[in-house]
């Protein structure tokens, strides 16, 4: 009899342990799928500013060559 008690005893040890591990493991799963949807997000969004700061920058590098031109010519006018 105390011997049916042990193994059953350790069957339903073994179950809640496997059932307990198998829990963490999916949480931990879960919090990394939100953490990479999150990383994904803010790649997407660095990518759009990086795209916004390139327009910006060749637009500045036109505006400084215009200013140059400009310069040019009226010192030659001068």
């Amino acid at each position: 009899m105390e011997i049916t008690l042990i193994i059953c005893g350790s069957i339903i040890l073994i179950s809640f342990f496997a059932a307990g591990f198998d829990f963490l493991t999916k949480r931990r799963n879960k919090i990394d799928e939100e953490t990479k949807i999150k990383v994904i997000e803010l790649e997407k969004k660095v990518s759009i500013l990086e795209s916004i700061i390139d327009e910006r920058d060749n637009k500045m590098s036109q505006l400084e060559n215009n200013v140059s031109f400009v310069t040019k010519l009226i010192e030659k006018q001068n």
